[in-house]
């Protein structure tokens, strides 16, 4: 098995496990299927990146949303009427 699709096999399991497991676990798991530790450690690394590049993208666009006054920022033009 080449490389890049253990690489890919580690990264799918990774991504299936991620919500029910800790890092520790998941490593545990990779490398009881016969994956080098380099290669789950690489998928570890990977998996940890792909969530914090998530958190800062949310982060960037609420700001940008923020600084705009739009998404969940923008105020409501319509104005409530009561007839009383």
């Amino acid at each position: 098995m080449n490389k890049f699709l253990s690489v890919a096999l580690v990264a799918g399991v990774t991504t299936f496990l991620a919500a029910c497991s800790s890092p520790a676990q998941r490593m545990a798991k990779c490398e009881a299927q016969g994956i080098s530790k380099d290669t789950c450690y690489l998928a570890e690394s990977q998996h940890k990146e792909a969530i914090n590049n998530a958190s800062y993208n949310a982060a960037y666009a609420n700001t940008r949303d923020a600084a705009a006054g739009t998404g969940v920022w923008a105020k409501n033009s319509k104005k409530h009427h009561h007839d009383d």
